[in-house]
């Protein structure tokens, strides 16, 4: 799951260009293709090893069993 926050993505000369002929051509298939490659998983390595679970809260689940069961 990405993190929700700003990022930058830079595209050299050759995407740019394909982005431009998808553009021209709309080519559905080729847009989503060319989406994937250079700008989601590029949005994704932005963010490797800050990729964050729905699950983490910053405890640990152990503990708080521990403390919950103490009487």
């Amino acid at each position: 799951m990405l993190e929700i926050r700003k990022t930058a993505i830079f595209l050299d000369e050759e995407e740019l260009l394909e982005l431009e002929r998808v553009m021209i051509d709309r080519d559905q298939e080729a847009a989503m293709v060319f989406l994937k490659k250079s700008v989601y998983d590029k949005a994704v390595r932005s963010q490797q090893g800050r990729l964050k679970s729905h699950l983490d809260t910053g405890s640990s689940p152990v503990e708080g069993f521990k403390t919950t069961r103490k009487e």
